[in-house]
This record gives structure tokens, C-alpha cells and sequence, in this order.
């Protein structure tokens, strides 16, 4: 097995490994290879590795900066790590995570954090640190490896790319955007993509039971949908504003 730097001429390898690597992971929302092309194109692909078996690549990881509200610089996210499913089971992701958190440190990175299973990771030093959260997940699955026994106090954020909505969430704002009304809408709260979304706090219900869309909170996930509900908004409350148009709508 060879561990090494992606190469241009691998970025189709890569993500298809991903796609294929994540396809029935039941947590995974299938935009692991988008996050990747997204890091990618916005140059935060800090550490990009491969791994190759026979001359055949079969496992990915990727590594990119994040931030800490305290300030701390030069601390980075794991992830996403790839790994073919003919080949799971082979400590190839093992050599990956070794291989990568080594560069990180000779880069005089001093941490690294990552969203997963904790019983996993804690054979590479990971694990979890009260004083340092991610918001948005549980805290028992947020866990962090300081390489030289600092541990930050505040909260990570990982880089936009991060940010992916699956298509069936997708899917439902679009439908919430073409049913929304300026008094709110009336969402299956069942349903795991208005669940998902109400979660992003793209969603807020309110006390009636209907929920408000957020169009700033929805452009932090997608600047096009972003701007389209902020405009349908906008349209709405001129529409509702204005009598006469109020009477041409009734």
C-alpha cells in the first residue's frame, strides 16, 4: 500500500470513491464529494491523500482548516476519510489518519477536531474536550486531538463547504419556498428533511405551529436558494403592504 498527495489526475478517482465509500452510511447525506470539489476549488484542501493498492487508488482523506471563536490559530478539520468497501477492514483508513495527522503536526498545525465515532478514533488520541464544542451536533461525537496538550476553549467552526444540503432537503425547501405564505407554512414535522432543516434552523416554528423561513440562515447552506427565498419574501410583504395588490391576489 502507497500513501500519497492527490494528484490533478485523480480528482474523478476521488470522488467516486467518496460517493461510493458513503452511499449506505445511514448518518451521510451523500454530499461528502461535493465538500470535497467545494474545499477544493476554495483552496482549504489543506491535506488531500490518497491511497493506493496495486497501483489502484482505493482510499481518500481530506484535511482543512477550521476556526476557533477563542482565536486559537492553526487548527484543522478531519475529514472526509474514504475508503472503498472491498477494501474497509484492511487498516487502510488507519494508514490514511496516521499519514495525515503526521503532516498536520510537521506543518506546525497544533490540533485537529472531527465529527464521528468516538470509540473509532480514540485509538489516534482523539477524544472529547468539554470546553471545546461544535454546535449543530451531539457533543459526544465531536472530538478533537491537540498535538501538544493545549486544548482551545470555544467553539469550532468548520469551512463553508462544510455547509452541504442533500437533494431531498433540497427538495423540500424548494417546495416550502413555492407554498410559503407571509403568515408562515404548516410543515410535516415528521418528515426527515423538514426535520433536517428545521435542525440548520432554516426552519423556525413558531408558537401558532407554523414555521418561518430564514433566508440567512438558508444562504449559509446555498446562496442561490438564499436568494431566492430572500426575494420571495421581499415579494410577499410588498404584496401584503400594499392594498391594492392585496385586493388583485384575493
Amino acid at each position: 500500500m502507497i500513501i500519497r498527495h492527490e494528484k490533478p489526475s485523480d480528482i474523478a478517482t476521488i470522488t467516486e470513491i467518496t460517493k461510493v465509500a458513503f452511499k449506505d452510511h445511514s448518518f451521510s447525506h451523500q454530499t461528502e464529494h461535493f465538500t470535497i470539489c467545494d474545499l477544493r476549488a476554495a483552496g482549504a484542501l489543506t491535506i488531500s491523500l490518497v491511497a493506493e493498492v496495486d497501483g489502484r487508488i482505493v482510499g481518500h482523506i481530506a484535511f482543512s482548516p477550521v476556526t476557533v471563536s477563542d482565536g486559537t490559530p492553526d487548527w484543522y478539520g478531519l475529514g472526509p476519510v474514504s475508503v472503498l468497501p472491498e477494501f474497509q477492514g484492511c487498516r487502510i483508513g488507519t494508514a490514511l489518519i496516521d499519514n495525515g495527522l503526521t503532516l498536520l503536526k510537521s506543518m506546525e498545525g497544533r490540533g485537529c477536531a472531527l465529527t464521528g465515532i468516538p470509540t473509532y478514533y480514540a485509538r489516534f488520541g482523539f477524544r472529547h474536550y468539554p470546553r471545546l464544542i461544535h454546535e449543530g451536533v451531539p457533543q459526544e461525537v465531536f472530538v478533537s486531538k491537540p498535538f501538544y496538550g493545549i486544548v482551545p476553549n470555544g467553539a469550532v467552526e468548520f469551512h463553508q463547504a462544510f455547509k452541504q444540503l442533500s437533494l431531498v432537503e433540497k427538495d423540500a425547501i424548494a417546495d416550502i419556498i413555492i407554498d410559503y405564505e407571509i403568515e408562515g407554512l404548516r410543515v410535516n414535522k415528521e418528515n426527515k428533511a423538514i426535520e433536517s432543516i428545521m435542525k440548520k434552523r432554516i426552519l423556525a416554528e413558531m408558537p401558532d405551529g407554523k414555521c418561518m423561513l430564514r433566508p440567512a440562515a438558508l444562504a449559509e447552506y446555498d446562496s442561490y436558494f438564499g436568494k431566492v427565498a430572500q426575494f420571495r419574501a421581499t415579494e410577499m410583504s410588498r404584496v401584503h403592504k400594499n392594498p391594492i395588490m392585496t385586493a388583485i391576489k384575493s
